[in-house]
């Protein structure tokens, strides 16, 4: 990997210069942000009328209303269900992608999807034990919550790109953050960075009627989707890194 561990612009550079020559990368999220967006009315919509309409059949009107937002409720649990599932996929489909892409290969969205599928249940498990342990830290005064997300970062990428199962994955993520902390905080920096510009960007493209809202969302997609392509050219870099405490934990 060109580049020395100090050289963290040139690897957001080289993650960027990744992303502008295979857009496929940005493909995943605003595809699910899109099929989330038709979703919502048919999920939503659809259980609001189903419930309406059998709480109608029970009650009459009084039924007909309660179960409506029974149903409201209902399907937006369904909801958050599907979109978080979906969400999964995108993420994992743009880890696995995004090492080919940095080895300079076109990457396939099929190729990577069989991938992310074959390891589906690994990566369950680990995003659901992430997704605990981040929530309990985010219980006591929110500060260990965001140590254990910055800890775990790299779980799917050891997950997807080195076989490792949940948790030799959440071992391994941790053992690079420990054993490496200036390229994590600048990498941490960095990405902060991209909000910020992010986030100024959609602000001035807000004032476009409708097509700064469209660009809104395609540069949004696309900032997560460079960032995720970021956080692999860290990982890989870190984990390959002579002595580094994560050499133990074999593939």
């Amino acid at each position: 990997m060109a580049g020395g561990a100090d050289d963290f612009v040139g690897h957001f550079r080289f993650a960027y210069e990744a992303v502008a020559r295979f857009p496929v990368l940005i493909v995943p999220p605003l595809a699910v942000a899109v099929l989330g967006f038709m979703l919502l009315f048919f999920i939503g919509g659809g259980a609001a009328v189903i419930g309406a309409l059998m709480g109608g059949a029970v009650g009459g009107s009084h039924g007909a209303a309660a179960g409506g937002i029974a149903g409201l409720v209902l399907g937006a649990l369904v909801f958050a269900l599907v979109m978080g599932t979906l969400g999964l996929l995108s993420s994992g489909i743009v880890i696995v992608m995004a090492r080919t892409a940095l080895g300079g290969q076109e990457p396939a969205l099929g190729d990577a999807l069989a991938v992310v599928t074959r390891r589906l249940g690994a990566v369950v498990v680990a995003a659901s034990l992430v997704g605990l342990i981040v929530m309990i830290g985010f219980l006591f005064l929110v500060i260990p919550g965001i140590v254990a997300a910055v800890f775990l970062m790299f779980t799917l990428p050891a997950v997807l790109l080195d076989g490792l199962g949940a948790v030799d994955g959440m071992r391994r993520s941790a053992a690079l953050v420990r054993a490496h902390p200036g390229p994590i905080v600048a990498f941490l920096v960095g990405c902060l960075l991209v909000f910020v510009g992010m986030g100024i960007a959609s602000w001035i493209l807000s004032y476009i009627p409708f097509l700064g809202g469209l660009a809104s969302f395609v540069l949004q997609g696309a900032a997560m989707s460079y960032l995720t392509v970021v956080g692999v050219r860290f990982y890989e870099l870190l984990r390959t890194t002579p002595g580094t405490v994560a050499g133990a934990i074999a593939p």
